[in-house]
């Protein structure tokens, strides 16, 4: 949660509400969309990111399957369906006439942990 605040704070990269998925900026890495319940963050990007990251501080890669298990039972991702160890992490959504995965967080628990970390 640490990196995807850090990226979404970041002046090089921005997230766009679904309804004004056509405002891109190409001088800028799109992390994905929101709207009022959810933030849809783009799972090849942040990951990516994450990645990069990592390897510049020379620590070592981590597990992205304990990383959305860990999410989904802090309940902060939306799965799809959940069947004994096989998990469906990103649910598809339609957002400017196409259907993909995202990593689906649940807006208003980001919200509220963010005002319990920060006073």
């Amino acid at each position: 949660m640490y990196l995807v605040s850090t990226f979404v704070a970041d002046k090089q990269t921005y997230l766009l509400p679904t309804n004004e998925f056509y405002k891109t900026d190409p001088t800028k890495t799109l992390l994905g969309y929101y709207d009022e319940e959810y933030v849809y963050l783009i799972p090849s990007v942040i990951i990516g990111m994450c990645e990069d990251y990592l390897t510049k501080l020379g620590k070592p890669h981590v597990n992205i399957q304990n990383v959305l298990n860990t999410l989904f039972r802090a309940n902060l991702i939306k799965v799809g369906w959940v069947m004994r160890k096989d998990m469906r992490y990103r649910p598809e959504k339609r957002i400017g006439g196409k259907r993909r995965r995202y990593i689906t967080f649940i807006r208003k628990e980001l919200i509220k942990g963010r005002k319990i970390n920060n006073g």
